[in-house]
């Protein structure tokens, strides 16, 4: 990411400080930051800390450890924060922080203390705040001088040892803050307060609103502005660099398909169909990489993000049930077979992340000559290979081609000759993976594979998606065992929102794909438990962790390409009430919703999830029933009724004819009767049901009727 630097000075020999309108916190804003690790990290369960376990430099883990070590010592904080797919903490780490002059002032002067961003999303989020207040963007890696209490008084991006490019040198910066401290404290404590008071103020952030807000026009404003940001030939936003967002997308297809939007749903499939063929898509193994550093979709950076490009599949999977193109779900079947053959870990989970480099080299790996393809292929096939593929005039790294497909989509596939080539890139050096666990990555991971089993017919995605519940609920249908992260034997200690909200939404998805009710059961009680430990207040959002109060305390609700976790957590509590999880669910899910209206109002458009998880709220969602058995056959011509559309803000149940007449776990699942002693449907709102159907045809009807738009019958 790029960062502005503004209102830049010197002041005594190196120190640079950033004036803003708000707090005057000592900053410079560059390109990226850095990276290392230390003594303490061999153990991690990070293995972007453990790899730097033996450099020179004495990184620290986050802990009180190293926080007293710093009081202690009264020693300023040197913190870095980047994961181990970072290409530019991979840079900084073989230069900058390979400089003996820079290993020297850290260690004199400074506690070095380095985060992976993944592990800690409560340090992520608290740490990315600061960057965005102060700059209006954020990006990693990211560095930042705090002082030994832990108030930043120096964020950046990424440094070379010298000053370079008009940027400072870190040596400089580090060398003359250090001076500061020793011999002009004073002004550095002051400001150090008054950034103090802004984390203070921002902490306590009200989001209240009202019931009476306008959600529709506060959606639909959201859907303009990010309609005005769409590149018109190339799909997505904005220029460059250009970023996947499936949260945006989303979004947009639901807001498009509710209001029979044409032309909005077209600039949503413009944009698929641009990612889909351009090089930020592995042409040859089908997942996505993070985003593109042009405005084409031609040369990305190549690292590969499993929560990405989990989304990814999500999206396409929707897209292919909104407008009904094959090409869709050729795309999202290939991005989840190419989890299972590059991510998949042997206990069935998925690990963290691809690296972007391989043999030192970044892109290496993906690219390719003229002269490989021909070795591959032959001269022939070759030829013709590189006229659907190779742009030798454009997107090329280091003289090497990146593949994109450059003939209409669905007009040539080469399926043969790309597994040819996916065969012979084998061979070659693959880019390091981070087989670290996150449970809420895959819990993301655990929807896709249970929503391409609903959308594919594909029973073999169910069992993934099974698997997955299977490692991250241990106790299952309890919640003992749970963890943040895992890597080997080795596991975290401590446990965040997202660990809980998203593994509740998954465990939604599942239940409508195999309808066990114990999924329903599983997912309330990781519900309960989230308003347990992370709500500070009855009716508030949640908080992103909980240990340190001034850090883990924190709301967080922005989104950088997937939805928030409050947005997952508000999306589950909306979909349990649906099903009638009880009064308690209820009354949080509505409060919660009521109190970030406020919120919305002003930043909706950087909260797309948090607009689609109110598609759920009771009284606007849609419940559908269907009795009869599942392995019925005229219970699975209903459900592929259903299956065939993007309905949003509605449920799917599922249940036995035997079932009781009443449910006091769950109301919804209560029996109904059956029409002719065959599988009948229910669409209801609020338990008002329509006339109940049992044929193929009247359910669509039903579902093609103007508050179920979004279907092939009305806007494609």
């Amino acid at each position: 990411f790029m960062f502005s630097v503004m209102h830049l000075k010197a002041t005594c020999s190196i120190v640079w400080r950033l004036k803003r309108t708000f707090p005057a916190l000592l900053v410079i804003v560059v390109l990226f930051a850095g990276n290392a690790e230390a003594g303490r990290l061999a153990d991690s369960t990070s293995s972007y800390l453990a790899s730097h376990a033996e450099d020179a430099i004495a990184w620290q883990p986050w802990d009180e450890q190293s926080l007293a070590l710093a009081e202690a010592n009264d020693k300023l904080i040197f913190l870095t924060l980047g994961y181990a797919a970072c290409h530019w903490c991979h840079v900084l780490a073989r230069t900058t922080l390979k400089d003996t002059r820079v290993i020297e002032a850290l260690g004199q002067d400074y506690v070095s203390i380095l985060v992976d961003r993944e592990e800690r999303p409560d340090l992520d989020s608290h740490f990315s705040d600061i960057m965005l207040a102060m700059t209006g963007q954020s990006g990693y890696p990211a560095l930042f001088v705090l002082t030994p209490d832990g108030v930043p008084v120096f964020a950046a991006g990424y440094l070379a040892a010298e000053p370079e490019h008009g940027n400072p040198g870190l040596l400089e910066v580090l060398q003359g803050i250090a001076g500061m401290w020793r011999g002009q404290r004073g002004a550095i404590l002051a400001d150090a307060e008054n950034n103090r008071d802004w984390l203070r103020d921002n902490a306590a952030r009200d989001f209240s609103g009202t019931a009476a807000d306008d959600m529709a026009e506060i959606r639909r404003d959201a859907a303009r502005q990010w309609t005005r940001a769409f590149d018109p030939v190339y799909g997505g936003f904005g220029d460059q660099p250009k970023f996947l967002r499936p949260d945006v997308l989303m979004f947009l297809l639901d807001e498009g398909l509710q209001y029979g939007d044409r032309a909005l749903l077209e600039k949503v499939y413009l944009s698929l169909d641009q990612m889909a063929a351009g090089g930020v898509r592995d042409q040859l193994g089908g997942a996505f990489h993070r985003y593109a550093v042009d405005r084409f979709w031609q040369v990305p950076h190549f690292e590969i993000m499993l929560n990405e490009t989990a989304w990814m599949a999500l999206l396409y999977l929707r897209a292919y049930q909104a407008s009904a193109r094959p090409h869709y779900a050729t795309v999202a079947r290939g991005v989840l077979d190419d989890l299972l053959r590059r991510f998949h870990l042997p206990d069935g989970s998925f690990a963290a992340s691809l690296d972007a480099e391989s043999g030192g080299r970044e892109g290496l790996y993906y690219t390719w000559t003229e002269d490989e393809i021909r070795a591959v292929l032959g001269e022939t096939r070759a030829a013709e290979f590189g006229a659907a593929y190779v742009d030798t005039a454009a997107g090329l790294v280091e003289g090497r081609s990146v593949l994109r497909l450059r003939a209409p989509i669905g007009e040539q596939s080469f399926a043969a000759e790309r597994a040819q080539l996916l065969k012979a890139r084998g061979e070659r050096d693959a880019p390091k993976r981070d087989d670290k666990m996150l449970s809420a990555w895959n819990a993301v991971t655990l929807m896709a594979f249970a929503k391409a089993s609903q959308v594919l017919a594909d029973k073999t995605y169910l069992t993934i998606a099974q698997q997955i519940l299977g490692v991250l609920m241990p106790a299952y249908p309890g919640i003992d065992g749970l963890v943040h992260s895992r890597r080997g034997e080795r596991q975290s200690a401590a446990l965040f929102l997202e660990d809980f909200a998203f593994l509740a939404l998954a465990l939604l998805h599942l239940y409508e794909t195999d309808f066990q009710v114990t999924r329903l059961d599983a997912a309330r009680t990781l519900m309960m438990a989230a308003l347990d430990k992370f709500q500070a207040k009855s009716g508030k959002p949640f908080q992103v962790g909980t240990g340190e109060a001034d850090i883990s305390a924190q709301v967080s609700l922005a989104e950088n390409g997937a939805p928030s976790a409050n947005a997952a957590a508000l999306e589950a509590l909306h979909r349990l009430v649906l099903f009638g999880a009880g009064r308690i669910v209820e009354t949080e899910a509505e409060a919660i919703g009521v109190n970030l209206r406020g919120y919305l109002q002003q930043n909706a458009v950087s909260a797309t999830g948090l607009l689609r998880a109110l598609d759920y709220i009771p009284g606007q969602a849609r419940e559908i029933i269907i009795v009869g058995e599942l392995a019925g056959d005229d219970t699975k011509a209903l459900l592929r009724e259903i299956r065939a559309r993007a309905l949003y803000g509605a449920v799917v149940a599922v249940i036995s004819p035997e079932a009781s007449r009443l449910d006091e776990d769950w109301p919804l699942l209560a029996a109904r009767p059956l029409l002719a002693n065959r599988a009948t449907a229910y669409v209801c709102r609020n338990r008002v049901c329509k006339l109940p159907v049992d044929s193929a045809e009247e359910l669509a009807a039903q579902l093609d009727a103007p508050q179920f738009q979004g279907t092939p019958g009305t806007a494609q």
